[in-house]
């Protein structure tokens, strides 16, 4: 025999069957509505029989009246002509009915609340094709989404959908912040765990044109927490393959930190992309300490709002034309190199290189949207000028304050520029072992440079002039690693403040460069009151390179060949280099002048105009090949070339 009664596996039957939900409830109410409809009917029309009376009506009547004294207290005056057992039976209809509908309506209620807050929490499907789908919600995330903005005007209705463990409601309250204005981009966000498959498939990951992964844990983060970051981010990763198979996976571009998962997530498929911070923001520091006005090109290039890397090929192909004839059929963009067959990317090749036509050309332009190729030339060159013998290499002073994780990467770098008997000083305000073991393997590779770690804290009296920053060609001042962005770019700004008043303590003209990192593109207005030229908003300049692989992952190869210290990197040269008479020149003229020198011209910066910020502090990039420019033996030509000289 069970030792379960009847009435307990009745009740645990009805348990089950209400857990399942809004509609068992509902259904319960319906069934409870039915039954006491059919047990009033039954009783009034019975008591009838026995109390009869004559002004209640036939069936249909009576069975009307318990319908309406059922779903309204108010139908009770139906029997006020009746007898006291249909007062009875009407009275005891309405509690019921009070009963059941105060119940419906306490359902509807709390389904309508229970909906809220599913809106609420972000739970529900998104229903989108050819979307950004942005997994976390790391510091980057603001920058990201602000360049696909940009990236988007163009589009009818793009959406971009940001899925993390942060609250619907403020991840919303972010967003309707800080991004002032949207545009045509629909902002959508959404509550989960961005590894579980279920909210993958509710984000329509299947349906995404790219995807970001952000990291949790921030560049400058303690070692084991970036590790924990990373592996969520590797565990995200295969989240994805599992819902859209590797034969349908979208392009990814993941944040992470550690050298040996990036290597990992690369090998995992080539659809991933991924980028070695700490070694781009490094390379990027060096070049713009050695080019003055050259962070504000890089600014224009990377993201969307200015101008951008294309790939491009005509449907009729190149028929047979080199790399110098083609720079004159692109009337409002700049040839840069191109891909190849094999997805290699090529800057600045040589003159009579023939453009294959399976090869794409790698072109700078405001948009994909913006490109147009003429079959004819759009301008053509006037010039007959030699262009001058190259530069002789000088030897340099490099100097660099402070010592963060990027700090021995840019020692290494600076190597591969500077010419034999050179000289890198690294002053920091404290030495560590590990700090000194690690400049000591630096320095062990690259005998020929000298190099020295001096202790010395910049802020103390005398310790700036006793160093004589004026005899050194570059002053590189490095924030340091972790803390609060604003107290890092507080102390950035401190020791700026300790070598501008050396400066004009001296009273003569200092050649000497400032250049800096800046955490928070707030502080940009005071670190330039300081006297920088040169700044990299460290932050913003990798989260615009995101936004731009989200778009293309292929453009992190222009950007690789151009941070190579082999090839052709990006040079502000004297225009005397090109040109020894002064004058007004087509920018078509100036193309021609580069490639002369075996050199591509992308842009132009106006001495004259390198304070005004309403003319862009003098920097032209990409202008029209018909543009014209008056030109003094103070200006600049924007190329791309293989060295300074």
């Amino acid at each position: 025999m069970s030792k379960h009664s009847f009435s307990a596996k009745t009740k645990y039957s009805f348990d089950n069957f209400m857990s399942k939900g809004g509609f068992s409830v509902f259904m319960a109410l319906l069934f409870l509505f039915v039954v006491s409809f059919g047990l009033m009917s039954v009783i009034r029309y019975a008591g009838n029989f026995i109390f009869k009376d004559d002004s209640v009506g036939n069936l249909t009547e009576q069975l009307w009246r318990v319908f309406l004294q059922i779903s309204d207290a108010g139908a009770v005056a139906e029997d006020g002509e009746a007898n006291v057992w249909h007062k009875i039976t009407g009275i005891v209809t309405i509690f019921l009915g009070l009963v059941l509908f105060s119940s419906l309506v306490a359902f509807i209620t709390a389904q309508f609340e229970a909906k809220l807050e599913e809106l609420k929490k972000g739970k529900s499907d998104v229903i989108e094709k050819d979307h950004t789908l942005i997994l976390g919600f790391g510091d980057r995330v603001l920058e990201i989404i602000r360049e696909l903005v940009i990236a988007n005007e163009s589009e009818k209705s793009p959406a971009i959908v940001v899925l993390s463990d942060v609250e619907k409601d403020e991840m919303d309250d972010f967003f309707r912040e800080r991004v002032e204005d949207p545009k045509t981009t629909r902002i959508i966000t959404r509550s989960g765990v961005t590894s579980s498959l279920q909210m993958l498939q509710k984000v329509s990951i299947s349906e995404a044109k790219s995807v970001v992964i952000l990291n949790d844990a921030t560049v400058d983060a303690p070692d084991v927490e970036k590790e924990l970051a990373d592996a969520r981010v590797l565990k995200t990763i295969m989240a994805v393959i599992a819902c859209t198979g590797e034969e349908n996976l979208p392009p990814i571009v993941a944040e992470i930190h550690q050298p040996n998962i990036m290597k990992l997530a690369g090998k995992i498929s080539p659809h991933i992309t991924t980028v070695e911070e700490h070694s781009l923001l490094a390379k990027l520091i060096v070049q713009t300490s050695r080019v003055s006005g050259l962070a504000m090109v890089y600014d224009n290039l990377v993201g969307f709002d200015g101008d951008e890397f294309c790939y491009y090929r005509p449907k009729a192909g190149w028929s047979g034309k080199t790399y110098i004839e083609l720079i004159y059929h692109f009337p409002t963009c700049c040839l840069l190199g191109y891909r190849d067959r094999d997805g290699n990317v090529v800057v600045n090749p040589l003159p009579d290189t023939v453009m294959d036509e399976e090869w794409e050309a790698l072109l700078l332009a405001e948009d994909d949207s913006t490109i147009s190729f003429s079959k004819k030339p759009v301008a053509h060159a006037q010039i007959e000028e030699t262009p001058a013998a190259a530069l002789e290499s000088q030897i340099e002073k490099e100097l660099i304050v402070g010592w963060t994780k990027k700090s021995a990467i840019i020692v290494d770098e600076y190597t591969d520029y500077l010419p034999e008997g050179s000289t890198i000083d690294v002053i920091v305000s404290k030495i560590t072992e590990e700090m000194k073991a690690e400049f000591k393997a630096v320095q062990s590779e690259h005998t020929e440079i000298k190099m020295n770690l001096i202790k010395g804290d910049i802020h103390k009296e005398g310790v700036v002039a006793r160093l004589r920053p004026e005899q050194y060609d570059n002053v590189i001042i490095l924030k340091d690693d972790g803390g609060v962005a604003e107290l890092r770019d507080s102390e950035t700004i401190a020791t700026l403040l300790e070598f501008r008043h050396y400066f004009r303590e001296l009273g003569t003209e200092v050649k000497t460069q400032l250049v800096s990192e800046v955490a928070d593109s707030d502080n940009v207005e005071v670190i330039q009151q300081v006297g920088v030229k040169d700044f990299l908003i460290s932050n913003k300049f990798v989260s615009k390179i995101y936004a731009q692989l989200s778009e293309d992952p292929d453009v992190m190869k222009a950007y690789d060949e151009l941070f190579k210290a082999e090839g052709s990197e990006i040079y502000l040269k004297p225009m005397t280099l090109f040109l020894q008479k002064e004058g007004t020149y087509t920018f078509a003229d100036l193309c021609e002048a580069a490639i002369r020198r075996n050199e591509t011209a992308f842009g132009v910066r106006i001495a004259s105009e390198e304070k005004d910020a309403d003319k862009g502090y003098g920097i032209y990039v990409n202008p029209d090949k018909t543009e014209k420019f008056t030109l003094s033996r103070n200006d600049y030509l924007i190329t791309l070339a293989e060295d300074e000289s």
